[in-house]
This record gives structure tokens, C-alpha cells and sequence, in this order.
């Protein structure tokens, strides 16, 4: 039989454990809470105006330069059968920071087993645009997939 093991209180205090070699207590999980608002920031001392900084302000009055429309081979059905989908491609003018690289954004209508439905949605994101700006898009998009799959 294996020798009995005494308690800790009956160590020697020789033997007991220092407190360097205890491991370390546990911290709280939560993160410390940071004062309410941004951190303060020192202001930029260059003579340059600021830029815009949303999407809306650059560009023309519907918030884009340009519009195109992409019909993209989506992810495949669980019958192995393919799937197509409309991708509406926002031109916005230059990126923020002056990198001179083109800023794009990207809507996508929902998944459709024929090419020609696709492009039907397609069709229908571009006149929205076109006529009411980006932020319609967007509710006509959601609007698609959440009806019915054709």
C-alpha cells in the first residue's frame, strides 16, 4: 500500500511551500472599464483640410462615383447544383488617407439556381441605385433574399 500522506498543518515548516512558488491568483475575467468616449488625441498639425469621412460625402449626391453589376457563380446547392448571385460594385472615389487606390463596396443579391434570375436582380439593384442611392439598395437586397428562392 501506498505511505499515507500527511496534511499540510503536520509539514514541517521547512517543507511548506514559499510564496514565490505558489502560482499567481486569478484575475478578474472581465477587462478593466475605460472612461466613457474616445481616447484624447492630439490635434494634426498640418495645414491640410480634413477629408470627408463617410462614404455618402464622397463621390456625387447618391454617395458613388459609379455603379457596375457582376453576375458571380455562388457557393454550389446540396444537390451539387450551381447557384449564381448578383454582385452590385460601388465605385466611391479615392480611399481615405491619400493612397490614391480606388474605395469600393460591394452589395450581393440573393443565391439563384438560373443564371437569368440572377441577372433579373441584377438589373433591378442597378435602377435602384441609379434612381435612390445606396442605403435603398441595400433594403431592396435583403428584401430579395428574404423571399422566396426562385
Amino acid at each position: 500500500p501506498p505511505p499515507a500522506r500527511r496534511s499540510p498543518e503536520l509539514r514541517p515548516r521547512s517543507a511548506r511551500r514559499s510564496p514565490a512558488a505558489r502560482s499567481p491568483p486569478r484575475r478578474d475575467p472581465t477587462p478593466p472599464r475605460r472612461s466613457d468616449g474616445p481616447p484624447a488625441r492630439s490635434r494634426s498639425r498640418s495645414g491640410i483640410p480634413s477629408q470627408p469621412k463617410t462614404a455618402v460625402q464622397m463621390g456625387e449626391a447618391g454617395g458613388f462615383e459609379s455603379v457596375t453589376a457582376n453576375i458571380v457563380e455562388a457557393k454550389a446547392r446540396h444537390d451539387g447544383g450551381k447557384n449564381f448571385q448578383a454582385e452590385i460594385i460601388f465605385a466611391m472615389g479615392t480611399a481615405l488617407g491619400g493612397s490614391g487606390r480606388a474605395r469600393t463596396m460591394c452589395i450581393r443579391g440573393p443565391y439563384r439556381p438560373e443564371h437569368d434570375a440572377a441577372q433579373e436582380d441584377a438589373d433591378k439593384l442597378v435602377e435602384v441605385a441609379e434612381k435612390e442611392g445606396i442605403q435603398k439598395v441595400r433594403e431592396v437586397a435583403t428584401s430579395l433574399k428574404r423571399g422566396r428562392v426562385r
